[in-house]
């Protein structure tokens, strides 16, 4: 898939703009604060309908301006389609083909995106929340009822510990709520068990490229269910015997629940974790390690999504040059030119970002002006 063009008004500090792009290496390039980031922002909301900057949409509107607008044309198994993005007050209307759509999500139908930004580390150092976030995004990329499932999952859980937390409950109303978390939080968990069991097919390769001795790093998903699941049995018959944990599990924890006024068993308890010879990658792992990790898992999850999608996703680079050496960049930049997805880098000067093939855009901004140059093949 292609990104051919994009349009955006009153977009951060973007009054008007209108880009044409290439399939292989976009880049961005410009000095700090003058828009590189927001241009790469407005590709991943397009996309994911979300900022990685995760700041409420109220705040991607160009100062004192009461609309934004984001409208861009996507080249996907060899079809059109135009997707658009209307920022009014703290909500996104979306179109996409000129028809209005109910949820913002449903642009990755079109476009898909992977993202890597400073704060792409943050999986390895950060929480639980993180990496669960991380899983749930690659599941719900290539299985769309994954991310509906999960928020209702979330209500149900919700709904259970408000009851736990009532002086007097309604043991049936309790029991209805359970079996509905012991189903949708089987699915949940053994689609994460096949998701995790797949990129950890794939990531060698990636640790390898970017000179990390794969056979010394390994990750798992830390979960109730992880003695009940195995990866060889078949996904109908894993959820059935998860559902059967679970639904007893929720039973039978149920007066501890009710004193520590909330539900303890479940996939929102899971983990994944990373490790450097057994131990916790974030403990004994160097950052430099930490931030090849991070990135070689990326680059794990654009390739799962490319054999699920049958098309690669378009990559999302914000200033990888800030986090890693000069070995690092050329190793990682190496992988992505055999790759053959079209890129979006940001970057301060076009010579941080090393790329050999043609043709390439380049795109420099200042103050959130575009000029725009097209590097032929022998130029």
């Amino acid at each position: 898939m292609i990104l051919t063009w994009l349009r955006l008004q009153n977009f951060r500090n973007i009054e008007q703009a209108f880009l044409r792009f290439g399939p292989g290496l976009n880049l961005i390039i410009g000095a700090n604060g003058q828009g590189k980031s927001n241009l790469l922002e407005a590709v991943g909301l397009l996309a994911t309908g979300r900022s990685f900057r995760r700041v409420p949409s109220g705040m991607l509107r160009r100062w004192d301006q009461p609309w934004l607008r984001i409208h861009g044309e996507v080249q996907s198994q060899e079809i059109s389609h135009q997707l658009d993005v209307l920022g009014e007050s703290n909500r996104l209307i979306v179109r996409l083909d000129n028809k209005p759509m109910a949820a913002v999500s449903v642009m990755e139908r079109v476009l898909t995106a992977v993202i890597i930004t400073p704060e792409t580390p943050i999986l390895v150092r950060g929480g639980p929340g993180e990496r669960r976030s991380f899983l749930d995004w690659v599941i719900f990329s290539a299985h769309r009822r994954h991310g509906l499932e999960s928020r209702e999952y979330h209500r149900a859980l919700q709904a259970r510990n408000h009851l736990l937390r009532l002086p007097q409950r309604d043991v049936r109303e309790l029991e209805a709520w359970e079996t509905h978390l012991a189903v949708l939080g089987a699915r949940i968990a053994v689609r994460r068990f096949k998701t995790l069991s797949e990129l950890t097919r794939l990531l060698p390769h990636f640790l390898d490229a970017l000179d990390l001795v794969s056979d010394r790093y390994d990750m798992i998903l830390s979960s109730q269910l992880d003695k009940i699941l195995t990866h060889k049995e078949e996904e109908s018959a894993a959820i059935e015997r998860a559902r059967g944990f679970l639904q007893e599990e929720l039973g039978r924890s149920r007066e501890g629940d009710r004193r520590s006024g909330t539900t303890r068993v479940g996939p929102h308890r899971d983990d994944l974790l990373f490790r450097l010879e057994g131990h916790p990658l974030a403990r004994v792992g160097s950052r430099g390690q930490q931030k090849r990790f991070a990135l070689a898992l990326k680059l794990a999850e654009a390739a799962l999504l490319e054999a699920s999608l049958g098309e690669p996703p378009v990559m999302v680079l914000d200033d990888p040059a800030s986090e890693l050496d000069q070995d690092g960049i050329h190793r990682l930049m190496e992988v992505l030119s055999a790759q053959g997805r079209q890129l979006f880098v940001a970057a301060r000067e076009a010579r941080d970002i090393p790329w050999t093939n043609r043709p390439r855009v380049v795109c420099a901004v200042t103050a959130g002006v575009f000029q725009v140059t097209t590097e032929r093949a022998n130029s």
